[in-house]
């Protein structure tokens, strides 16, 4: 885990140049995430801040991914919708490609989870709006190209999970596992172009 922070952290330092008096008003990029694409509106009223505007989702998925819990195995299918208003700041001169990130999303997520018995629950994120806080490396406010990654975290009070079919004996169980708790992990690489 090391190593992968240490070669994404190296990346932004080559990707956006050391603190200038100079930057570039306006920017826009293009994200991937577990949450879906996203597309971000950004505007720079300094070299060390950034407030971004970004609107993304996620169809739902024809490739559902597997999760166990507690040794019984589900499919797990969703989508998503939502917007967020975030700022970036860079808050050491020397070091303009590490930002500390947060803002707030508004959207929902709803999925399904259904295991081989043929037992379907509802997942729905839908409590607006959530609180973000992450960190990032690269998309400097430098004109031109530039590369980013964030690890973070959404903030809310979790999922709303009901039974759809069967007799809803794993709620409890589903409602208890880590992965469904108040806090979403969140990885996202960007590619970016500043003007």
């Amino acid at each position: 885990m090391l190593r992968i922070l240490t070669t994404l952290a190296a990346i932004g330092a080559v990707s956006t140049p050391a603190l200038a008096d100079d930057h570039a008003d306006y920017g826009i990029n293009v994200g991937f995430s577990p949450f879906g694409g996203s597309v971000g509106l950004i505007y720079n009223p300094s070299a060390s801040t950034s407030v971004n505007v970004a609107f993304g989702g996620a169809p739902a998925s024809d490739a559902p991914f597997k999760l166990d819990i507690d040794g019984t195995e589900y499919t797990q299918n969703g989508g998503s919708s939502w917007m967020g208003f975030f700022v970036n700041h860079r808050p050491f001169e020397d070091s303009q490609w590490f930002r500390i990130n947060t803002g707030i999303g508004i959207g929902g997520i709803e999925g399904t989870l259904t295991n081989d018995a043929g037992d379907e629950y509802a997942v729905e994120y839908n409590e607006n709006p959530v609180g973000y806080l992450g960190v990032g490396f690269g998309n400097g406010t430098a004109e031109g190209l530039t590369f980013g990654f964030d690890i973070g975290g959404l903030f809310g009070s979790g999922p709303e999970i009901t039974v759809v079919e069967g007799d809803g004996a794993d709620l409890e169980d589903i409602q208890d596992n880590a992965f469904f708790g108040n806090v979403l992990p969140n990885l996202q690489l960007t590619v970016g172009y500043n003007f």
